[in-house]
């Protein structure tokens, strides 16, 4: 009886010891958002990448992660007024309702060519903004829209992450119109 029960406490503190050398269950990845960045927001145009992923998958969750607390919205009334702009949770919310209304959308961001991004001074930081082309068709219900051709919007975006571990967000949008 005794040789059992020390056979039994043996095992015992053999599978003891092997469970504690485990760190616990595996921690799943966190989500991807793009084929070519993997979510990271590493590099400044894994932003515009990021960006272009949320509307065509409608992911309202990945555009709303990619805006800045600071972020601000803002396009050039048609009508040659003032411009309209509104802030983060504003933008987060209209999209976020666009996104989960439509039935299709195709968007695409003329970036992938190159992009020449522009430092701008913000206080005590550096800002990079880039100005691209870009054109999408949004359908819902039996509704489709297209934007003009020559449509274009600068992007400003900031780290916000630190100099090992760079993170890139969305801290303004502006949308230009179309070019003259």
């Amino acid at each position: 009886m005794m040789k059992w029960l020390s056979i039994v406490l043996c095992a015992g503190f053999i599978l003891l010891a092997v469970s504690c050398g485990d760190d616990g269950p595996v921690k799943p990845k966190p989500p991807v958002y793009c084929l070519s960045c993997e979510g990271d927001l590493t590099h400044k145009t894994d932003v515009l990448n990021n960006i272009e992923y949320a509307y065509n998958k409608r992911r309202g969750d990945v555009y709303d992660a990619l805006l800045d607390n600071s972020f601000t919205f803002s396009y050039t009334d048609i009508g040659g007024g003032a411009p309209v702009q509104w802030g983060r949770d504003v933008e987060s919310t209209t999209t976020a309702a666009l996104l989960g209304d439509a039935s299709q959308i195709d968007m695409d961001i003329d970036w992938e060519d190159g992009v020449m991004w522009n430092e701008q001074a913000s206080g005590s930081e550096i800002w990079f903004f880039t100005t691209v082309f870009y054109h999408f068709t949004i359908r819902i219900g039996d509704t489709t829209y297209i934007p003009n051709a020559g449509s274009k919007a600068q992007f400003t975006v900031r780290d916000t992450g630190t100099a090992d571990k760079p993170h890139w967000q969305l801290v303004e949008l502006s949308d230009l119109g179309v070019s003259q």
